[in-house]
């Protein structure tokens, strides 16, 4: 049952704290969600901890990015452009669209975290605005995940699992998705 997460599960009940600090760094959703869950098991974490902790590793993770961005600012824009092409067009969208927002919004969608942070410190964004936005984006993000985990992480990672062990199912249904929707934009 704990094959896929036998070994983060072992991180965080072994180095409590300070391996959920790490992973926070790094902007690990599975992280929360397992912190979530164990706390809500009565095991090594608690909620409001979990959140400073979280909260003050995701900071830093992302100032470090902003940093990169505005620092090394054409250097990150020619490996951004060879990694990230159109997530970083996406971004720059965003952010022309909705400004200082995809701070607060970006870290929900899937792979653009980086791009975004990075393109951002490219940008001059003032970093007393950054750090607002980024603030209450990482307040939103800590908390959705941590909540996620300790409400409803059994039947979370159950899911996970299930997913886990159904592998050609879940691929099939996700190409089946895939098609279909590619089916629906023809005309």
């Amino acid at each position: 049952m704990w094959t896929l997460f036998s070994y983060p599960v072992h991180l965080l009940l072994s180095y409590g704290y300070t391996a959920l600090f790490i992973w926070s760094i790094f902007q690990g959703e599975l992280g929360l969600m397992l912190a979530g869950w164990l706390a809500s098991e009565g095991r090594v974490f608690s909620y409001p901890h979990i959140l400073a902790v979280v909260i003050v590793g995701a900071l830093i993770g992302d100032m470090a990015l902003y940093f990169l961005g505005r620092v090394f600012g054409r250097s990150m824009e020619k490996w951004l452009l060879q990694r990230y092409r159109e997530k970083q067009r996406k971004v720059e969208m965003w952010f022309r669209r909705w400004g200082a927002w995809v701070v607060v919004f970006e870290r929900f969608v899937y792979g653009t975290h980086i791009p975004a942070l990075l393109t951002v410190g490219m940008s001059g964004f003032a970093f007393p605005r950054f750090l607002l936005f980024d603030i209450i984006g990482v307040v939103l993000w800590a908390s959705t995940f941590v909540t996620l985990g300790f409400c409803f992480g059994r039947d979370t990672i159950h899911i996970v699992l299930f997913a886990q062990r159904n592998l050609p199912l879940v691929l099939f249904v996700i190409f089946v998705l895939i098609i279909y929707k590619k089916m629906r934009k023809s005309p």
